[in-house]
């Protein structure tokens, strides 16, 4: 069955939506109106933008001025590599919007995929809640999601091994410091620390 667009989306936490995309500006106040969006983040890939002929200069331009901040970081569509290339792009931009107090929706073009897969990895990455209750609470806001979660496994391997250096300086600190007494929980820990570090800029 193909599918057939409609403005639509889930809560995931009070600040933090996922949807479909807006094909137009005047859907931009449709999510403000629905959501209280504050910010948007559009996932989608110039390919998705020929395909539904949506003129991204003019709707961010249609955003701003409705008070939006409009933010894009292009990830192709049905490309587990590509997503898993330019997911940390996407939690930056994510953190960033976050760490400025807003509200944000974030979409690809269905908003089952990309999108919760790019609220996952700040969730789990930036803001430090576990993996099991991310998902849940992906899966409970937008229950029809299907992320590649393989592709953000090996991101994350790939910030692993991209940040060795630092997760290994950082264990040691711990473990220098006396607060960890187990080199395992010291590596864990520093791994976590040094990621969020790198995704949010703090």
């Amino acid at each position: 069955m193909a599918w057939t667009w409609t403005l639509n989306w889930g809560i995931i936490t009070p600040d933090l939506i996922v949807g479909t995309c807006p094909m137009e500006p005047a859907d931009l106040g449709r999510i403000i109106e629905g959501t209280g969006a504050t910010a948007v983040l559009s996932l989608q890939h110039e390919e998705c933008l020929a395909r539904f002929n949506i003129d991204y200069p003019e709707m961010e331009c249609g955003g701003r001025e409705l008070g939006l901040a409009m933010s894009r970081c292009a990830i192709r569509d049905f490309d587990p590599e590509d997503t898993q290339r330019r997911l940390p792009e996407a939690v930056r931009a994510l953190a960033a919007f976050q760490g400025e107090g807003h509200r944000t929706y974030v979409h690809c073009t269905a908003g089952i995929s990309r999108a919760p897969l790019a609220v996952f990895g700040y969730l789990t990455l930036v803001a430090g809640v576990s993996e099991d209750r991310a998902r849940e609470l992906i899966m409970a806001g937008r229950p029809e999601s299907i992320p590649y979660w393989e592709a953000y496994d090996e991101t994350r391997a790939d910030l692993v091994a991209e940040l060795w250096e630092s997760i290994d300086r950082r264990a040691s600190e711990l473990l220098r410091l006396g607060g960890v007494s187990d080199e395992r929980i010291a590596r864990s820990r520093a791994e976590i620390e040094v990621i969020r570090e790198a995704l949010s800029g703090s």
